[in-house]
């Protein structure tokens, strides 16, 4: 029967359960069986309806009368079918677990956390790595970007002539197109928003393979002058700004003051993350190549994207492009020389920064879930030890070895299986953590689900688990004989040699496996530490800064772009806590940073080859920007009130850039030429400032010349607001006093410093903290499986301790006894892990920040802390042992 949705909630309950488990029933009599139990169930219901208003008891009886249903399932299965001693092997160790519940308790625990903490990792690493992409083809999409040859991990974006270059020399790719970053406001809504996405050159989307969800893509004519203005915007902007509705293809939109029609909406899961944004794009528009950009090898901020041609290979693309990259370098030596096409596998760009650790992360949890399965191992080891006797009776009655292997096989199959629902729960809580944390890091983590195949992933690993955990416990008990064993048994010597190497087995392999994981997480804790210790040349305390793109019909001339910042100057300085406030085109770790090079000469000296040419960072600036930054003047002085515009042009350089044109010189009133946006100026440097870190604290700084603002209007400047508390606080003040000047221009982006340098650690803080998460899991898992595998390798010693006590032994040399025992384990364990380290370390050497992976402070300081904590762990079971008295134990065992 269908369950109608007026049906209430306990009822459908109910039901549900009888259908759940109605595939117990043997097919012959499923459906009868079904129709039965329905109506024993809606009966029920109905007389309690009728009868009185349900409360929650009456709702409960209903409930449970539902759950009966499982059990006649079970009966029934047991009696038609050949798996009866199955069936009767699964209620027998139902039965064993509820006999000894604290036990059963913590070794389902212990297995969840393993099992959960598993199929979380995986959930990430199939979502990243193998899982279909919703592209077309996505196998064979790529992105495209310039890199240093020196350091060829440092991806950089694309000059628009090197692209052009490479699209008309290319034969490796079907396609090959461009996005030329670009911004939109819009002044519909309650505030003026400012929507980022890209000017795409034609075949954007046919390379990505994206078919949009509403409308069409672009038409090749619209890639052309004179056409209309058409736009697609992004599933967030349909829903976020356009309520979702259907009939927004086609409709017209006022963006920056011009018309755009909307002519379709991309899927909810495109998400290119080509331009590294805080913030999604979400509207994309033809690009027009204009004339200028053909000849532009120096300004990197395109992005590239394309689709391999039929029958070519990703590294014959990138055989092709390197020597066309060579080619270039000749051509173009003054832009080109060091630079080489870097082609990435767009799985690899969509995993982003935590593609690498990946494999790190899920060798952790694996290495996690084996200290969980030797827990639980141990456990069940010690319940084998008490029932050494009753699988000697069976033995003895004629149960053959395969019957006593499956009996404990089955009891270790349960027991996995309630720690699978166990970790289901943990992986489900796991996999929400990892949304909310990594989403800004890595958007394709918003993905993240609990679905059949990561169901299907944890019954697996439930399943091997059984295996691992149970298998030696019930070869063990398979061995049992009968009449030496049922006396042994009764005597309680049960210390066997093979019982004693493998408890010395488990305990060896607890400590090496523990150590490994927290060797590694204390490496990328080291390294995390050493990275944010890293100063980035300003202060990343208490400054707010926001970022205005002053552009349109109110800002068409340098005078009305300067009037509107210095009016908001003014106005942002009548804030309550602001000491400082300046402006800047280049913004430290910026979500938009306007980073524009040019080339740079000193007069007076000859003009190298144009292969040595030097080149270096321009940025826009006013002298507060340096003092709200805390950015530290070496030589002369700041820009001020008397660099006016039509005075000397004058200019700020880094100290990096002073050592490399002026070494042991002053390039204070020297001159210098350098080419902004094609054009060559002539500037006086009046000052030498602290070199700065632009993209993260792990990227070297870079050469810079800063020039004034007011020599150089500019419109794309972000504000930077020095404030004597909490600068987050007053980011709606700010704003405020922006919008009192002009309250259509959108504010791209606000937040603080303090933040933009957090959210570059972002990616390493996670890998860090989920490593570090697995470390103390294994830390916790080894500290209790050592105590636990000792203290049963103790109590089943009992019988040796007391006849030791009896003939003289003193407490002191048991105690001394145990512990050195232990001890020597714990040493083989550490010697094993730290050799494991060593090869384990090399793996994530990539990861690491000015740290060795031999880093001796790391080895023998987290080997010394895990000795100690598992010598502790053994002293109370060795403790114990002292306390034996003599004559009880002889007379109990």
């Amino acid at each position: 029967m269908s369950f109608h949705h007026r049906e209430p909630l306990t009822l459908r309950l109910s039901l549900g359960l009888i259908r759940t488990f109605r595939r117990l029933v043997p097919a012959v009599i499923r459906e009868a069986w079904v129709r039965e139990w329905e109506a024993e169930i809606q009966h029920k219901w109905s007389s309690l309806n009728r009868r009185q208003a349900l409360d929650w008891r009456d709702r409960a009886d209903v409930v449970r009368r539902s759950t009966g249903a499982i059990a006649d399932a079970a009966w029934l299965r047991q009696q038609f079918t050949l798996d009866h001693d199955i069936m009767r092997d699964v209620r027998y160790a139902l039965r064993m677990l509820h006999r000894r519940p604290a036990m059963s308790a913590l070794a389902v625990l212990v297995l969840a956390l393993g099992i959960g903490g598993t199929v979380a990792v995986f959930s990430v690493v199939d979502t990243l790595l193998l899982r279909d992409l919703p592209y077309r083809d996505a196998e064979r999409v790529a992105t495209i970007w310039l890199a240093n040859r020196e350091h060829p991990d440092e991806r950089e974006g694309v000059a628009p002539g090197a692209f052009l270059d490479w699209r008309s020399r290319t034969k490796a790719f079907a396609t090959i197109a461009a996005e030329d970053p670009f911004t939109l406001d819009y002044l519909g809504g309650a505030e003026p928003a400012k929507l980022m996405g890209g000017l795409v050159t034609e075949g954007f989307f046919e390379a990505l393979g994206v078919t949009p969800l509403l409308g069409r893509s672009f038409r090749a004519d619209e890639h052309t002058e004179g056409r209309s203005l058409v736009a697609m915007i992004s599933y967030g902007a349909w829903q976020r700004i356009f309520g979702g509705r259907p009939s927004i293809v086609g409709e017209k939109v006022l963006f920056n003051d011009r018309t755009y029609e909307i002519i379709g909406v991309l899927p909810r899961w495109f998400h290119p993350n080509l331009q590294d944004l805080v913030r999604e794009e979400e509207i994309w528009a033809p690009k027009i190549v204009q004339k200028f950009e053909y000849d532009n090898r120096r300004i990197r901020y395109w992005r590239v994207v394309a689709r391999l041609a039929p029958d070519v290979g990703l590294d014959e693309a990138r055989a092709e492009l390197s020597t066309i990259s060579s080619q270039l370098a000749r051509e173009y030596p003054s832009t080109l020389a060091n630079m080489t096409a870097t082609v990435v596998p767009l799985r690899d760009h969509l995993a982003g920064p935590i593609h690498a650790p990946l494999r790190v992360l899920f060798g952790a949890v694996v290495l996690v879930l084996l200290l969980a399965c030797a827990n639980v191992a141990s456990l069940l080891l010690a319940k084998a030890a008490d029932r050494q006797r009753e699988f000697a009776l069976r033995a003895a009655i004629g149960a053959s070895s395969w019957r006593l292997i499956r009996q404990t096989l089955v009891e270790s199959v349960v027991l996995s299986t309630l720690a699978c629902l166990g970790g289901l729960a943990v992986a489900h809580a796991a996999i929400r953590a990892f949304v909310s944390l990594g989403t800004t890091t890595v958007p394709q983590l918003s993905e993240l689900t609990l679905d059949p195949r990561l169901v299907a992933f944890a019954l697996a690993t439930s399943v091997v688990s059984a295996i691992v955990v149970g298998l030696w416990p019930a070869i063990r008990l398979s061995r049992t004989g009968t009449r030496d064993d049922l006396a042994e048994s009764g005597a309680g010597t049960t210390g066997s040699v093979d019982r004693r190497r493998f408890v010395s087995v488990l305990v060896v392999a607890e400590v090496a496996l523990a150590l490994v994981l927290l060797v590694g997480a204390g490496l990328l804790i080291r390294s995390f530490t050493t990275l944010a210790k890293v100063d980035p040349g300003f202060a990343r305390a208490n400054v707010a800064v926001l970022q205005v793109f002053a552009y349109g019909e109110r800002y068409q001339t340098d005078a009305q772009r300067m009037a509107f910042f210095d009016q908001t100057r003014e106005r942002i300085r009548t804030v309550p806590g602001v000491e400082q406030v300046g402006l800047v085109s280049a913004m430290p770790f910026g979500a938009a940073n306007i980073n524009i090079d040019g080339g740079i000469r000193v007069e007076g000296r000859p003009e190298p080859p144009e292969s040595e040419r030097p080149s270096t960072y321009l940025t826009v600036a006013t002298g507060d920007y340096f003092r709200a930054m805390g950015i530290p003047l070496k030589k002369g002085r700041l820009f001020g009130d008397d660099d006016r515009p039509d005075g000397t042009p004058v200019a700020l350089v880094n100290d990096q850039i002073a050592e490399r044109l002026w070494p042991g010189g002053n390039p204070v009133d020297q001159r210098i030429r350098v080419n902004w946006l094609g054009r060559w100026r002539t500037l006086q440097v009046v000052g030498v400032v602290g070199r700065l870190r632009h993209e993260s604290l792990d990227r070297a700084t870079r050469p810079e010349v800063f020039m004034p603002l007011s020599q150089v209007p500019f419109g794309s400047l972000t504000y930077v607001v020095q404030t004597t508390d909490d600068a987050g606080a007053l980011i709606p003040a700010i704003r405020s006093r922006i919008w009192e000047i002009d309250r259509t221009l959108p504010i791209y982006d606000a937040s603080t410093v303090k933040t933009l340098v957090a959210q570059s650690l972002a990616p390493r803080r996670f890998v860090t903290d989920l490593v570090s998460v697995l470390a103390g899991l294994a830390f916790l898992l080894a500290t209790l499986g050592i105590y636990g595998i000792l203290t049963f390798a103790t109590a089943q010693r009992t019988r040796e301790i007391g006849i030791r006590m009896a003939v003289g032994g003193r407490a002191h040399d048991i105690l001394t006894l145990v512990l050195s025992e232990s001890a020597r384990l714990i040493a083989v364990g550490v010697v094993l892990g730290l050799l494991g380290s060593l090869a384990a370390a090399r793996l994530i050497a990539a990861l690491l920040y000015s740290t060795s992976p031999t880093d001796p402070l790391t080895l023998t300081g987290t080997a010394a802390l895990l000795g100690l904590v598992a010598l502790v762990a053994c002293y109370v079971p060795a403790r114990r042992a002292t306390r034996i008295d003599p004559l009880s134990a002889l007379r109990t065992q």
